[in-house]
């Protein structure tokens, strides 16, 4: 299994080309001046340091939350306490606790951030636990139902199916991830954020599809199906350049309370 916090920097390039604009520009309204971000599943930091560069926020706090240790550390090792004017507070811990805590101390946001996090928990208890602390959710690259490789597998339609089984009964959230917190919370704004590969790869893709393939493979195996024919197919198309991806998401900006 590729390297957790290597996978995240890896697909850095992919969620930049990706994010929906429109959605970003309506988050970036919703902001004071200086505001105080809480972003949870902040993985390696890149989301605060994005969003630094590309002038959507200019001061303020960020507080990044992940319960993935070595990740949190790998981003703050890179960034220190600091990007541009923004302070940064790295904190790793179950993210539903932190809020708690936090609402317990009757601290507040002006904002939580969670890229590709709504998809993995459950969407009415997110809601309820971070609308203690923010009245506001950017979710961008939120999943949407579907994954497509390229070219053609005749196991795809099952493999794909287990996985999808998977996202719904062995973990929180699951495949309908988007719509779950479109239907828990009032949207402000939403938008497709797909995610595309294909050759010739750019830096780093290859290491996502790995990754990918091997997240899928272990997933579909935990259903009782042996993926292990599909996954290596898939990986030798990888190695010759071949392999194409396709995942439909969706970025959404809700109010919570």
């Amino acid at each position: 299994m590729t390297d957790h916090a290597a996978y995240l920097d890896a697909k850095r390039a992919l969620d930049d080309r990706s994010l929906n604009r429109d959605v970003l520009d309506r988050f970036a309204a919703e902001l004071p001046p200086e505001p105080e971000v809480l972003e949870v599943g902040a993985g390696t930091a890149t989301m605060v340091e994005r969003l630094v560069d590309w002038g959507v926020i200019e001061g303020g706090r960020w507080v990044a939350v992940d319960a993935h240790e070595e990740a949190l550390a790998a981003g703050e090792a890179r960034i220190g306490d600091a990007v541009g004017n923004v302070a940064v507070e790295f904190r790793a811990a179950d993210a539903f606790e932190f809020a708690a805590e936090a609402a317990g101390a009757g601290r507040r946001f002006d904002a939580v951030v969670g890229c590709a996090f709504f998809d993995v928990v459950d969407a009415a208890p997110a809601v309820d636990a971070l609308g203690e602390v923010t009245p506001v959710a950017y979710a961008p690259i939120t999943y949407d139902g579907e994954t497509r490789f390229a070219p053609p597998d005749p196991d795809d339609d099952a493999v794909l199916d287990r996985y999808h089984r998977h996202m719904r009964e062995f973990r929180p959230g699951g495949p309908d991830g988007a719509a779950a917190l479109a239907r828990e919370a009032t949207v402000i704004a939403e938008g497709p954020s797909p995610w595309r590969i294909e050759p010739p790869y750019e830096s780093g893709e290859r290491t996502v599809l790995a990754h990918l393939l091997d997240t899928v493979e272990e997933a579909v195996g935990e259903t009782g199906y042996d993926a292990s024919d599909w996954a290596d197919g898939r990986r030798e198309a990888l190695g010759d350049g071949r392999l194409r991806y396709e995942a439909a998401n969706r970025d959404l900006l809700v109010r919570l309370e």
